[in-house]
């Protein structure tokens, strides 16, 4: 289920934790677009078939309808889409007005992925972001009310401002709302962000240990009360809404990034976008790819399926791992949890991993440190 992903560098605003790649500046926006639309022609026909598309970002909601239908119809010139292809649009609440919805659902948008983050104001105003709380709320009514069918939000947790007590008001309110599927992310410090400069200057304050994992237990205590599936780390669905573009990375399908610092995957290479606009641009501009290519090897191969694989909550099957790595994977993956096991002791492990006959999946309590628990298994 090979998918498209497109990466929108532009945002009204930094927001103070934020370190993807972005401009605040949209003077250069009809020259960028530009370059997307020649690297959609030079990666023609790499995917037999598309099945998910997916704008993200950056704000991908700032582009125009016209400007998101144009990419649309690019794709369409340049790629066989499949009947029942997916389209999703990554959006900030202060972008989807009722009107503003009514035209992305008639360009083709059928999902939309909004970053609502919180639901109280003093915690949008500290993170700087451009919405408030009541537009969070309106626009998801406006988006039912449209046809929208399929909905997510991302929430953040984590942070100085969010007290237990808010953390769970967050949820609830989530779980009352008419989505499908939610997408919870801890608070991280990253290099280079405001958040960084404000801890490192007594501006704010520290994230407190602990608290992370604390108000992790809390949600998916919560979403398991409320019958949703936690499928994967960081996302929940109501049975049957799975993110279909995400999967696609938990299942090593291929897929291309197109635009600055996106990454694509084709089995056995994977690419990356250089992760900056102008250069972007002169390189597409001049016909050329901004990219650079890496060759895994089987091992790297290997390791990457652990991290996706055991990230969603099916895990790793035996059948699946043999299958794709030779009749050895299965007892070659046990031997090195029994070494795991010697060195973070038995009851840890088990603590850890849920091993059965045929599969190996991470417990809830593994999930807390799930990338330490599975790099531990890494061939060399």
């Amino acid at each position: 289920m090979a998918g498209i992903y497109l990466h929108i560098p532009f945002c009204k605003k930094a927001c103070h934790y934020c370190d993807f790649h972005f401009s605040t500046s949209l003077h250069y926006k009809d020259q960028l677009l530009e370059a997307m639309h020649r690297e959609i022609e030079l990666r023609a026909g790499l995917l037999p078939e598309v099945h998910t598309i997916y704008f993200g970002g950056g704000t991908p909601s700032l582009l125009t309808d016209a400007e998101l239908s144009t990419l649309l119809q690019s794709l369409n010139k340049h790629f066989k889409l499949a009947n029942d292809v997916q389209v999703t649009l990554e959006a900030n609440p202060d972008d989807l007005n009722f009107d503003r919805l009514m035209a992305l659902k008639a360009i083709g948008i059928q999902r939309l992925s909004i970053g609502i983050q919180s639901f109280h104001n003093e915690d949008l105003i500290w993170m700087n972001r451009s919405h408030q709380a009541k537009q969070a709320l309106q626009c998801i009514e406006d988006a039912v009310e449209i046809g929208f069918d399929e909905l997510n939000i991302d929430l953040i947790f984590g942070y100085p401002l969010l007290s237990d007590e808010k953390w769970t008001s967050n949820i609830q309110q989530a779980l009352s709302l008419p989505i499908q599927h939610l997408s919870c992310y801890s608070m991280t410090v990253e290099d280079r962000t405001a958040l960084s400069y404000q801890i490192k200057k007594g501006q704010t304050a520290a994230m407190e240990d602990g608290q992370a994992a604390r108000q992790y237990l809390m949600l998916m205590e919560a979403m398991e009360a409320a019958g949703w599936e936690h499928y994967e780390i960081s996302n929940y669905c109501k049975p049957g809404f799975q993110s279909r573009h995400n999967t696609s990375y938990w299942q090593s399908e291929a897929y291309l990034g197109i635009g600055p610092s996106a990454h694509g995957y084709l089995n056995p290479e994977r690419y990356w976008n250089i992760a900056n606009n102008a250069k972007y641009m002169e390189s597409l501009l001049a016909g050329n790819l901004a990219e650079e290519r890496e060759y895994l090897s089987e091992d790297d191969q290997y390791n990457e399926y652990l991290m996706t694989r055991l990230r969603t909550s099916a895990g790793i099957t035996k059948a699946d791992l043999e299958k794709r790595f030779g009749s050895d994977a299965w007892p070659l993956l046990l031997s090195e949890l029994e070494l795991y096991r010697s060195e973070l002791g038995s009851e840890a492990v088990a603590s850890a991993f849920s091993l059965t006959e045929s599969t190996l999946s991470l417990t809830r309590a593994g999930k807390l440190l799930a990338d330490s628990h599975i790099a531990a298994l890494f061939r060399a």
